[in-house]
């Protein structure tokens, strides 16, 4: 699973070694302790910290515009109060808050001001039915939703009781108005947790809790992998619900950066911003490469990032040699999970040694190996991807757990290890296609029919077959400036891959039911290449 809680909860595990980046500032270094000593070691504190020593610098750029530390930091704290107050219950306890919004200035400010407030946070997608809402509002507690208005129906659906709060928009129950009354807000009494929701690639999303502590581990692994800066300037692309964009922008506030991003992605704008001025990191999934890569637009050398960094779902060899062809040697591949948070780095220089590798683990995290009867599996042999560090989550809101061996979590991915000690991820474990006896891992095969000219995306899955168990099926987007027919691409896998890998069904289809991170939705795939079992 390629997807990353790069940090813990809100930054945490970046704070000390934040602390030494900026250790030659000395006003930035007492800013920092003072709002450590006021809010914790979390994202209230870093807002805070940087809202001292850097007050005009620029925090976030969305699509209204701009805003500063110093203004980021009063709005939270007002917002702070007024969530404080709505999230009461009768028994003296705060109910969770839910943030169900796309990218922009108003979900960071809900995120400080909650941690201010000392409620939970829930991590809303913005691809959630009603009926799921529902669920995740009534199991985790959540009486407070800020919501941007696009959302209003499905909330209305949902039946929820939760008090909603308009993210966007200037009615007297916006963000705008309650961050402009200037309300104060004393530290919190509680330590709060932050819950983010699992992709649901296989089902309904669970809800991975994850606690508000400092540790050194996995994060401050990665600010010793990749080279973040004091002040750098970051387009964060990745949705921010999701535990890849959220650790990103984390790490932004730690560091005291300006972080631009916009509510939807799209490829011509920002191939467009990359040209008018210079990102120091841009933060994306691998499927806006891909589109980024197939615009003709392209920013001049000097206007280039200096680095890229792509999680969330699976980046392919090709397509890493692509980008770092045309970008210069500035990709960062990173492999981690909800549960886990981060598990290895590749950095551009293992990408060109070994693309598609995801990388070796950073300072703090153990990566380990194991057979099926859970014995270390030797270097170069396919087995379970287990992971142990300090940042793992605390489990699920529901009582259950992650699949664990003594320390070590189990990621679900089936991988390898090569010589260098660089993991491999083979593919996920239910995914895996068993045909006549013979294992298939999906990505194997979409990787060469993704090869093909005419092939713009791919996905395979396993369908019923009579004889052999399963057989494998392709669904395929074609290129829209380059067709293709069935007999073509069949012949075309059979070149490059053993008989029993080629798929046996080949379907055309216009789009692939995806996640909001680019991960396919492979059940809903499964449902059409066997259709008795719609």
């Amino acid at each position: 699973m390629t997807s990353s809680g790069v940090v813990d909860v809100a930054g945490n595990s970046l704070w000390s070694v934040a602390l030494r980046m900026g250790a030659t500032d000395a006003a930035l270094t007492a800013a920092r302790w003072w709002a450590s000593i006021r809010w914790g070691m979390g994202s209230a504190s870093a807002v805070a910290a940087a809202a001292l020593r850097f007050g005009g610098r620029t925090a976030i750029v969305d699509d209204a515009g701009s805003i500063d530390y110093r203004d980021l930091d009063r709005a939270a704290s007002s917002v702070a109060a007024r969530l404080r107050a709505a999230a009461a219950q009768p028994d003296g306890s705060l109910g969770a808050v839910g943030i169900l919004c796309r990218n922009h200035r108003w979900f960071v400010a809900t995120l400080v001001a909650a941690e201010r407030a000392g409620c939970d946070t829930v991590l809303l997608s913005t691809a959630l039915p009603a009926s799921n809402l529902a669920e995740v509002c009534a199991r985790d507690g959540v009486a407070v939703i800020v919501a941007d208005d696009e959302f209003a129906d499905v909330i209305s659906q949902s039946g929820t009781a939760a008090t909603v709060i308009e993210a966007d928009g200037d009615g007297t129950n916006s963000m705008a108005r309650i961050a402009a009354e200037g309300l104060p807000c004393s530290p919190p009494t509680r330590r709060p947790k932050l819950v983010l929701l699992t992709s649901g690639t296989t089902g309904a999303p669970k809800s991975a809790v994850r606690p508000l502590r400092t540790t050194r581990s996995g994060g401050t692994g990665m600010l010793r992998r990749v080279p973040y800066r004091i002040g750098d300037r970051y387009f964060i692309a990745a949705p921010l619900f999701h535990a890849w964009g959220l650790s990103q922008h984390f790490v932004g506030l730690a560091t005291a950066s300006t972080i631009e991003m916009r509510r939807r992605f799209e490829a011509t704008e920002v191939a467009g911003l990359m040209c008018e001025r210079r990102f120091d990191a841009l933060v994306v999934v691998p499927l806006m490469l891909r589109r980024m890569l197939d615009l003709p637009i392209e920013p001049p050398p000097t206007r280039r990032p200096r680095m890229v960094l792509s999680s969330g779902n699976v980046l392919s060899g090709d397509l890493a040699r692509e980008w770092m062809d045309r970008y210069g040697d500035c990709l960062y591949n990173v492999y981690g999970s909800t549960e886990t948070a981060i598990g290895t780095i590749a950095d551009p220089v293992d990408l060109r040694a070994a693309p598609g590798t995801v990388g070796r683990p950073p300072d703090g995290v153990t990566l380990t190996i194991l057979d099926d009867d859970g014995m270390p599996a030797p270097k170069g042999t396919r087995g379970w991807v287990h992971l142990a560090s300090t940042a793992q989550f605390l489990g699920y809101t529901d009582g259950s757990d992650g699949d664990r061996a003594g320390t070590l979590m189990a990621t679900g991915d089936i991988g390898r290890l090569d010589a260098e000690g660089r993991l491999h991820i083979s593919g996920r474990a239910n995914d895996m296609i068993v045909t006549g006896g013979e294992n298939v891992f999906p990505s194997s095969v979409e990787e060469v029919l993704g090869r093909h000219p005419g092939v713009e995306v791919a996905a395979v899955v396993g369908v019923s077959d009579p004889e052999f168990g399963q057989r494998v099926a392709a669904f395929v987007v074609q290129h829209p400036r380059r067709r293709v027919d069935l007999d073509e691409l069949r012949s075309w896998v059979a070149k490059r891959l053993p008989s029993f890998m080629v798929p046996r069904d080949i379907h055309f289809v216009d789009a692939l039911p995806m996640t909001t991170t680019g991960k396919v939705v492979r059940h809903r795939l499964a449902v059409l290449g066997n259709p008795d079992r719609v």
